[in-house]
């Protein structure tokens, strides 16, 4: 790209010097980017010239095929690495440096994008964790789909909003919420490929003996001979009478081995719960418990099945 003139760069700084204008009022006046105001004013403030600089060696702007390998070697090794440093280890490895932006553009014709990271316990990666997922499995599947159902707890606050809003492009797109979250509300749900088999939302933490009402008064009413409930190991959920309830209305328990909420297709429920009270936005909590009834409501038949099929329940 041919540099700017440097009669136009006279004129940029001659009106910055008059004040009473923003590096960004100066760049929209001139149509030109803020970087490249904020750089010429740099410039002049540490070498006293506003001259373009020359180019004493030219930048290579694309990468050949085996330098195209390399760079995808060097993100596949370490995948959340900096523009930065994939260009100083790309240069290390071929002699090739070029600049950050093509970096940028090299990692876009190899349909690399920069996204938001999935992280897992690195301790499910431990033989005793797989073994224990192994094992899950192995009985699982000698029950039916129709009979699982799974167990588990969330929780929500009065600070609810969504998280993403559009605004122009280079500005922040600004809201308001509440500072003071409020107390805490639990929610407690089980849901099987019926639907949602019942439901409960209460003001505080969700300790062991308030789970273990919902199992005796919520669950134990609903379930039928055959019925295999699952939930996590947490210590909450291993009351003494809990696994009594559920077996003497001919169920069974089973519980997830560690680190596995992706064997639990209620987690997905959760997530699709919470979407809808963010778009809510309640800010009292008669209206929350109203949001948190209608946000169960939404969850549907073709949802459940989904979320089963995700988990590998269902095919």
């Amino acid at each position: 790209m041919k540099a700017y003139s440097l009669d136009f760069r006279q004129k940029i700084v001659d009106t910055y010097d008059e004040g009473g204008i923003s590096q960004r009022q100066l760049a929209e006046r001139f149509r030109v980017a803020l970087s490249f105001i904020e750089t010429l004013l740099k410039q002049r403030r540490e070498t006293g010239s506003i001259a373009p600089k020359v180019r004493t060696e030219q930048t290579p702007t694309k990468l050949n095929a085996q330098q195209l390998k390399v760079l995808e070697q060097l993100v596949e090794t370490d995948n959340d690495a900096t523009l930065a440093e994939l260009r100083e280890r790309l240069g290390q490895q071929t002699g090739v440096w070029i600049g950050r932006s093509t970096v940028d553009r090299m990692l876009k014709k190899l349909n690399l994008s920069l996204s938001k990271k999935t992280l897992h316990a690195s301790e499910k990666a431990t033989e005793r964790v797989q073994k224990q997922r192994v094992e899950f499995w192995q009985l699982i599947q000698g029950i039916l789909v129709k009979d699982l159902i799974f167990i588990d707890e969330s929780g929500v606050n009065l600070a609810f909003t969504r998280l993403f809003a559009r605004a122009p492009k280079g500005e922040r797109a600004r809201a308001e919420r509440p500072q003071q979250r409020g107390q805490n509300v639990s929610m407690i749900g089980a849901i099987g490929l019926r639907g949602v088999i019942t439901q409960v939302s209460l003001l505080g933490a969700t300790d062991g003996l308030t789970f273990e009402a919902f199992v005796a008064q919520r669950l134990v009413p609903k379930l039928w001979p055959g019925a295999c409930v699952v939930m996590d190991n947490c210590s909450i959920h291993k009351g003494e009478e809990i696994e009594q309830w559920i077996t003497q209305a001919g169920a069974r328990l089973v519980y997830l081995p560690a680190y596995s909420p992706d064997f639990s297709p209620i987690e997905n429920c959760w997530s699709k719960i919470k979407n809808a009270l963010r778009s809510v936005g309640a800010r009292s909590y008669p209206e929350l418990a109203k949001a948190i009834e209608a946000a169960f409501e939404q969850v549907t038949p073709e949802d459940i099945r989904g979320w089963f099929t995700h988990c590998c329940y269902c095919t």
